[in-house]
């Protein structure tokens, strides 16, 4: 099993909430646990919700999944150069990170562009 997606999106709710569903569709053809697919679905959400409340109108990101027969790594990252404009949106209240870190099993954030790297065992 490998999975490898990788999605440009403007700030957009409904766009990220199409990426869900096809994530989704994509791990639940893998055979990945439903509780599994869940907890994916809600750090998607949060670190996306985040991206939207705490950049600027116009900015796109990049959502990128890899899946293997062990993990799920997600990584919004700004594949632009306005990355020095972007406030690490997961460090800006705190409550998305303690969310996402209490669902993965690891997170790393990075103000060089890449905003959230997550690994969700499977």
């Amino acid at each position: 099993m490998d999975l490898r997606l990788t999605v440009d999106l403007p700030r957009d709710l409904d766009r990220m909430n199409t990426l869900r569903h096809v994530l989704d569709g994509a791990l639940d053809g893998l055979g990945v646990a439903p509780q599994a697919r869940e907890d994916i679905g809600l750090i998607v959400s949060e670190t996306w919700a985040n991206v939207i409340a705490h950049v600027t109108v116009g900015v796109a990101f990049q959502v990128r999944a890899t899946v293997d027969e062990e993990q799920c790594v997600i990584e919004v990252t700004n594949p632009g150069d306005q990355a020095s404009d972007v406030l690490n949106a997961l460090t800006a209240s705190g409550h998305s990170l303690r969310i996402v870190s209490t669902l993965a099993d690891a997170v790393d954030v990075d103000r060089d562009g890449l905003l959230v790297k997550v690994t969700k065992k499977l």
